[in-house]
């Protein structure tokens, strides 16, 4: 074994997968994704294994070596899942493709022994590797070459690979907001994209078949589009996926037997290249979009909130010039979380996940104002959201307040105030009080009182006075006037009873 195969270090269940193959005379190689991460040098999320063997064979040979199936696609896939001391592997016989009209999956799959047309069939030299157990690579398609220059592209003709699959366009999408790669492809090439000297700026866009999109089910794009916005470089991901018009795709929802089609995410289309108040901002809107993005948590309802958070910007009704004449948009948080439920609510997401992104679009734009005006109005602004109804407790509400911080840092570090340090403290400091407000003086429900019901049943004359006791102390405490501490409230309870 050379010095180069001792580094690529596979798990033991995959090395006795691969063991019990091979000894039974079969090829075995580990293959896709972590082949790629070994060679870049990170810990693969999950292996799969590619074989010569046929479903039936790897079966018989693992199920006596203490794996069990839990699952088999058998004749249509040649997929065996197995698991074992808590871990589990898809393991696929070597096959081919033909596709027909589906969006997404073959039309005909058929096996084969050769790992060469195996991995010919795969979307992205990146992922059309394989790995022995004595640590051979196997690359017939560049694609070490393309880790080594940070490229992604497909195996083979781009565009007749999207045909195929469509769902490839939005995993391209994916993994270049993953990876931080550039794509590129030889058909299709078009004009540059962007503004010139951003980090975003494409010298060259390419064309997608886009409409190919609209066979895809919904949930298989959704995950593709959460994955992206999830990534290291996901500012990228979504700048091709403008580039190319995927942004504007359509795909499919089932619906009593029947599909019909929805928009993706046609709403950003206008974003690309709307210019702002230079006095502020250094990007358009979408690039700023793209910069707030990446400057975030990799928290999916914060991601979603700084995507959308600008997105009714330029629409007739917000787009307006000041008396300087530069572009104004104000109000806009207000019709952006309109469309932001309507976007969100369009692709199926959990109603609890909606309220939350439309909560923190909404109110993005209500730290900015406080810089200058201080704790006071501060206060007001918690005690409104306290008694508003959004949250059942505080710690439900101190964990917003913390997704919003974030979303407003995200943005204010996507501006010229990015750059200025100081600024930039006072941001984090206001955040830092906004966090400590709600943790220490804002309760949202009694329950978050430092005196329980039962507490101050025991103090009152008149028990059927309960709910109004308990209110009245709710909104004393979230009025500061109160501290939320146990003498005062008694204190507060006995003052209370004497005027009533």
């Amino acid at each position: 074994m050379t010095a180069e195969n001792r580094r690529f270090l596979l798990p033991p269940i995959i090395n006795r997968i691969l063991t019990l193959l091979t000894e039974q005379g079969f090829a075995a190689y580990v293959v896709g994704g972590a082949v790629r991460d070994l060679l870049l040098g990170k810990a693969p999320g999950d292996f799969d294994v590619a074989t010569s063997a046929r479903p039936e064979s790897v079966i018989s040979i693992l199920e006596p070596a203490g794996f069990t199936v839990v699952g088999e696609l058998g004749q249509n896939f040649g997929v065996v899942v197995v698991h074992r001391d808590s871990q589990t592997v898809e393991i696929a016989t070597f096959r081919g493709e033909a596709y027909g009209g589906d969006a997404h999956k073959p039309e005909q799959v058929w096996y084969c022994d050769d790992l060469e047309a195996d991995l010919s069939r795969r979307d992205f030299t990146v992922n059309a590797m394989a790995l022995d157990q004595s640590g051979n690579v196997y690359d017939y398609h560049g694609g070490r070459q393309d880790l080594q220059q940070k490229i992604l592209r497909t195996v083979g003709d781009a565009p007749a690979r999207y045909q195929e699959d469509a769902l490839r366009m939005y995993r391209a999408c994916r993994f270049v907001g993953q990876l931080g790669f550039d794509y590129v492809q030889r058909q299709g090439a078009g004009p540059a994209f962007g503004q010139p000297q951003t980090p975003y700026y494409l010298p060259q866009s390419y064309s997608f078949p886009v409409s190919r999109s609209a066979g895809l089910s919904l949930e298989r794009v959704r995950t593709e589009l959460d994955k992206l916005l999830l990534g290291k470089w996901a500012g990228k991901g979504l700048m091709l996926l403008m580039a190319t018009g995927l942004a504007a795709g359509r795909c499919r929802v089932r619906e009593q037997g029947t599909y019909r089609e929805i928009d993706v995410l046609p709403e950003l289309e206008h974003l690309a290249g709307l210019p702002q108040n230079q006095r502020f901002h250094c990007y358009d809107v979408w690039e700023h979009t793209l910069a707030a993005v990446d400057n975030s948590p990799r928290q999916l309802a914060i991601r979603w909130a700084l995507l959308l958070h600008d997105v009714a910007k330029g629409l007739p009704g917000i787009r307006r010039l000041n008396k300087e004449g530069q572009p104004s948009d104000h109000g806009h948080e207000a019709e952006s979380a309109v469309m932001a439920e309507v976007i969100l609510s369009r692709l199926r997401y959990p109603a609890p996940f909606v309220q939350r992104v439309v909560w923190l679009v909404s109110r993005h734009m209500r730290f900015a104002p406080m810089l200058v005006t201080g704790e006071r109005t501060l206060l007001r602004w918690l005690r409104s959201e306290a008694a508003g109804g959004n949250f059942k407790d505080s710690h439900e509400m101190t964990a917003a307040f913390e997704q919003l911080v974030a979303v407003f840092l995200a943005d204010m570090g996507a501006t010229h105030a990015g750059k200025n340090t100081k600024l930039m403290e006072e941001g984090r400091a206001l955040g830092t009080a906004v966090l400590e407000l709600a943790r220490s003086k804002m309760p949202v429900h009694t329950k978050d009182l430092a005196i329980s019901g039962h507490d101050v049943l025991v103090l009152l004359e008149d028990k059927s006075k309960i709910r109004d006791a308990m209110r009245y102390l709710l909104q004393r405490v979230q009025s500061t006037n109160l501290p939320n501490e146990r003498s005062a409230l008694e204190e507060a309870v006995r003052g209370w009873q004497k005027r009533h």
